[in-house]
């Protein structure tokens, strides 16, 4: 079963990313408005030995193409990769259905 989230950043752009377990991994397909993203990665996997390891995850993608610190779309795909792989439980965030970030003016 695929696992999608959807995100619409601060900077306008909108994702979504797709996640579903193969034999090689987690394969990862990331629609996405930004075209740095689009360079950064947007179909390729995730392996089993890689999903404790941020930087080991996405050091291919992060060779092609370098989002800034504040990007959300690595740590959503590793969300995807945990969802998929039951390390997060999918019943819980469909419970929760959003998860946000508000920005407080003071």
């Amino acid at each position: 079963m695929t696992t999608e989230i959807k995100l619409r950043n601060i900077c306008g752009h909108t994702s979504v990313i797709d996640a579903e377990c193969t034999d090689e991994g987690t394969h990862i397909t990331i629609r996405t408005t930004c075209p740095k993203v689009s360079k950064w990665g947007s179909d390729f996997t995730v392996s089993a030995e890689n999903m404790m390891d941020i930087n080991a995850a996405f050091a291919e993608n992060n060779k092609t193409a370098k989002l800034t610190p504040t990007c959300f779309i690595p740590v959503l795909v590793m969300n995807a990769v945990w969802l998929e792989n039951g390390m997060i439980s999918k019943s819980l965030a469909e419970k929760s259905g959003l998860a946000d970030i508000e920005y407080i003016r003071k």
